[in-house]
């Protein structure tokens, strides 16, 4: 364990102190970037940092997580402070309305190959959220696509983020799991769920086998992916160790499933049940799936 006087050596204290009072004194800044520095060398210093951070401005307000790393954001009056874990912890102070309008505007454009937009899903803002308290943001997030392969690669990359990233939110007891459900809008039927946990890493749950009106064989069922049916939730699971290829492999597994079972295009599902426990909300604005 890193104790405090070693964060303090890493830290750069007084650039610290000055984001906060920054925040707390309300002054506009007019969309400006006013500090946008590292205050720590090493990123491992990300959960002590914000410790820190938060004993003088209380709980954050969110947690996202992107390819640039994990962030957590604290807003006060008109300002957004920023803590940020890239390859060192940096902190940033934004004004809240040009910080908001600029992501809304990244998610609104959506990734392809048109001018303004993200080549790929790590390039948004980011990917996921854990909203602690306040009311929930309302972003746009990207637009249902209609392509399989664009609703593969976006899951692929929040799969790999979340292999990577949500142990902080554990460690920092923010959270323990996060989870959510894939529906047939037609139907309201639940085809599958997601969780990542602590104690079980990365699950995939099957609720509905089906691909026609029977009930396939078991070994069919393994032969897709599945691991085993657990009886008392009526629904097969796979489970996945961290690795290099897992955000891959189960990606692949829910867009199977998902044409399996009949649906034309990612139109006819939904995104259904975001939860993470505790006093927090999930949110999935890099997920190209209606809500």
């Amino acid at each position: 364990m890193i104790s405090n006087a070693e964060v303090a050596e890493a830290v750069d204290s007084d650039l610290l102190a000055s984001g906060i009072d920054d925040l707390l004194s309300g002054k506009p800044l007019e969309g400006a970037l006013a500090m946008n520095r590292p205050i720590s060398p090493d990123r491992i210093y990300f959960t002590e940092i914000v410790n820190k951070v938060e004993s003088q401005l209380g709980p954050p307000d969110l947690y996202a997580g992107g390819a640039a790393g994990v962030l957590v954001r604290w807003q006060h009056g008109p300002n957004t402070l920023t803590v940020t874990q890239e390859q060192q912890v940096t902190m940033s102070l934004r004004a809240s309305a040009s910080l908001d309008a600029a992501e809304a505007a990244a998610f609104r454009s959506g990734v392809g190959t048109s001018p303004g937009q993200a080549p790929s899903y790590l390039e948004l803002p980011y990917l996921w959220q854990v909203v602690r308290r306040g009311p929930a943001l309302e972003l746009p997030g990207v637009v249902a696509t209609s392509d399989w392969d664009q609703l593969e690669q976006s899951l692929r990359c929040l799969l790999k983020l979340w292999v990577e990233q949500t142990s902080l939110l554990y460690e920092a007891g923010w959270c323990d799991e996060v989870a959510f459900d894939v529906s047939e809008q037609e139907s309201g039927d639940r085809v599958l769920g997601l969780l990542q946990s602590a104690e079980e890493g990365l699950a995939l749950f099957l609720h509905d086998d089906r691909t026609t009106s029977a009930r396939p064989e078991p070994d069919d069922v393994v032969a897709r992916g599945w691991q085993h049916r657990v009886r008392q939730l009526r629904a097969w699971m796979a489970s996945f160790d961290p690795g290099p290829d897992t955000a891959e492999t189960a990606a692949g597994i829910i867009v199977r499933e998902l044409r399996l079972r009949g649906a034309a295009t990612p139109l006819g599902v939904s995104l259904t049940a975001l939860s993470s426990n505790g006093e927090s909300r999930l949110q999935l604005p890099g997920i190209p799936l209606t809500s």
